[in-house]
């Protein structure tokens, strides 16, 4: 872990070590809060002066200047350069992906497609080696029986969102989408209650919509399965049950691969614990659309 962190990703994984008790600095418990606060509300923390920022986070502005050195920074001032540079880098992030591929200069378009195949590949051995038995067995167990399933994926997530909402009304009922473009987000969210579950899916860049909306869910006493990238995603704090699933590759955003995989075969475990409900909803959807001329 470098002191100081180089950037926005780094100083919340800080945050992240800290909470596991992996990580251990000579802070109280109320400068940590306060550090969280700024992590949360990353464009305040950027437009605010010393003064300001001490009444929002109630911490006072030599407490603040403690904490910038506690992290290895030389002042204030250096520290909030780092939330100033989080929206640059956020705006790179697609840029760059494709800059890297230019500069490779593959001799010819196979080579890039068994570069690809091996990311891929590595990223599926990753999830299969790394991820824990119980909490497959935890997170199919919590589709198949939680009495509403709740899906949100945010901009590119979205995709994989998809993915897991038409496998699983396929097999059970009670299964949408998180998002109410006619009425809004803040809606949707009023609909979650205790007895359903919210199955959140984001990797780095994390948004800052994603981790309110998981913050927001996890106050109202919700359940929440988390599909993300890494052991030190934020979202991971939120979550009752979490699958890391790489997205490396050389794909200029998050590669999706490894995550429909590991989807699919989460649908499948989902399934046998559904039993013959899942072979019922499955006989009828099959019914509908023979009614319907279309081919199965």
């Amino acid at each position: 872990m470098n002191f100081p962190p180089r950037d926005f990703e780094q100083l919340r994984h800080i945050i992240i070590l800290i909470q596991q008790g992996e990580l251990d600095l000579p802070m109280g418990r109320k400068i940590f809060r306060g550090l969280e606060a700024m992590i949360n509300e990353p464009e305040l923390v950027a437009s605010s002066n010393i003064v300001e920022l001490s009444r929002w986070v109630c911490l006072s502005p030599a407490s603040i200047t403690r904490l910038s050195k506690i992290l290895g920074f030389q002042g204030f001032n250096q520290f909030k350069n780092i939330f100033k540079q989080k929206s640059k880098l956020r705006t790179k992030f697609y840029s760059s992906g494709v800059e890297e591929l230019i500069e490779q200069r593959f001799q010819c378009a196979k080579d890039l497609l068994t570069q690809q195949f091996q990311m891929v590949k590595d990223n599926i051995t990753h999830s299969i080696n790394n991820v824990n038995e119980a909490d497959l067995l935890l997170a199919s167990t919590l589709l198949a029986k939680k009495r509403r399933i709740f899906i949100f994926g945010y901009r590119q997530s979205s995709t994989v969102a998809n993915i897991l909402k038409y496998g699983l009304t396929l097999i059970r009922h009670n299964v949408q989408l998180l998002v109410q473009a006619d009425h809004g987000l803040a809606l949707a969210l009023s609909q979650l209650q205790k007895e359903d579950l919210l199955v959140v899916i984001g990797s780095a860049p994390y948004s800052d919509r994603t981790l309110k909306v998981t913050a927001l869910v996890q106050k109202q006493g919700c359940q929440i399965l988390v599909i993300t990238d890494s052991e030190l995603s934020p979202l991971r704090a939120f979550s009752a049950v979490s699958l890391q699933i790489p997205t490396g590759g050389q794909f200029y955003a998050n590669s999706a691969v490894a995550s429909a995989f590991m989807i699919e075969s989460l649908l499948c475990l989902t399934a046998t614990q559904l039993g013959q409900v899942a072979v019922s909803n499955l006989q009828k959807h099959e019914i509908l659309l023979s009614n319907l001329d279309v081919s199965t």
